[in-house]
């Protein structure tokens, strides 16, 4: 049963998907505005990600809210809450990622570009996914999650050959403040392949 027809029948209160895409796209602009700073450190875009990770918590928990009020929800109401948690960690790390880099001292890496380049790739595939399940197109929707898988493989790939070229880095207080980056730019990954997989089931389900 698709969600236009749905909502049809059985009128919601509240727009749970329209939330979950704002959170998606705010998601995704602060991925892009880490990667962004991390190109060329700025007083701006540090800033900008720390206003972006505030903004999605603030949908975040305005959805939650109102999942606990919703009679009706477009979808199981676990995996709206779980998405949206996801979501909301992968811009924490985001948020995390830049903190920590400027409170340790550490210099913008290669791989830590090359794994925001595909976080920023994966997020930003995601927000345009939203659009898909909004207009009922399951087939445009398993075509997204097939590419941000592979975002999600090329950030694990980068991971490793960041990884393996800290191994070789004789400063072992450099090493070891390189490691907590690579850690939350790893966990980064981690949550968006949880958050795909979320966004999988819900994609059968209502496909």
């Amino acid at each position: 049963m698709g969600i236009n027809f749905f909502n049809k029948v059985f009128p919601q209160k509240w727009d749970f998907i329209g939330m979950l895409r704002s959170q998606a796209e705010l998601t995704a602009q602060g991925v892009q505005t880490l990667l962004a700073w991390l190109m060329e450190p700025s007083t701006e875009n540090y800033d900008l990600l720390l206003q972006l990770a505030g903004q999605a918590d603030t949908v975040r928990m305005e959805m939650e809210e109102k999942l606990l009020e919703a009679f009706v929800t477009p979808f199981d109401r676990q995996e709206l809450y779980y998405i949206s948690v996801q979501m909301d960690r992968i811009v924490e790390c985001a948020k995390s990622t830049l903190l920590s880099i400027v409170e340790y001292k550490v210099e913008p890496r290669e791989y830590f570009i090359k794994m925001a380049e595909s976080l920023s790739e994966g997020t930003s595939i995601f927000s345009g996914a939203m659009i898909s399940i909004i207009d009922n197109k399951p087939i445009e929707s398993r075509t997204r999650i097939l590419e941000i898988r592979k975002a999600h493989a090329e950030m694990e790939e980068y991971y490793r050959k960041g990884m393996s070229e800290l191994f070789q880095t004789a400063d072992a207080m450099e090493a070891l403040k390189q490691h907590e980056i690579y850690s939350l730019l790893e966990d980064a990954a981690f949550y968006l392949g949880s958050t795909v997989d979320i966004f999988h089931r819900i994609v059968v389900r209502i496909g």
